[in-house]
């Protein structure tokens, strides 16, 4: 399985007091339970950021054994609109890509995606991601791998 990673608001509070990726350990917590879950970027600090960085953003202090799980990140695309564009972002590295299997985006707005998407996962943009999201989040790759 695919899960498209958005930072501000998953990874880390949104707004935040500065304290970045806090919430890190929770998904490196669902990578270890799913070895069958690989992470593509779909976050906006890909417009800024190597998918090295990125990487190394992410599993700072306690995931690094988990960076050859974080593949590649969404290309690059502008949008007219805003909506769903992230969603767009996300099915266009998949039809660039050989991925034919479920994929899964976490993230904290909703606004970004087309309204009911089954391939969504929403995060509370002000607690980031928590062990509930983990649970429910297990949950979904459990199912889309039956």
């Amino acid at each position: 399985m695919i899960l498209f990673l958005d930072f501000d608001g998953v990874l880390h509070p949104h707004p935040n007091d500065g304290a970045q990726f806090t919430c890190a350990p929770r998904l490196w917590e669902l990578l270890d339970r799913h070895r069958e879950v690989s992470i593509v970027f779909s976050t906006g600090w890909r417009f800024e950021h190597s998918v090295t960085a990125l990487r190394q953003f992410v599993t700072a202090q306690g995931g690094e054994h988990l960076a050859g799980r974080f593949l590649d990140a969404t290309p690059l695309l502008r949008h007219d609109t805003e909506a769903w564009s992230r969603e767009h972002d996300c099915r266009a590295w998949l039809a660039a890509k050989p991925h034919t299997g479920p994929w899964l985006a976490v993230d904290d707005m909703p606004s970004l995606f087309t309204p009911g998407s089954a391939n969504l996962y929403t995060v509370n943009a002000k607690r980031g991601l928590m062990h509930y999201d983990v649970e429910r989040i297990s949950a979904l790759v459990v199912k889309a791998g039956r």
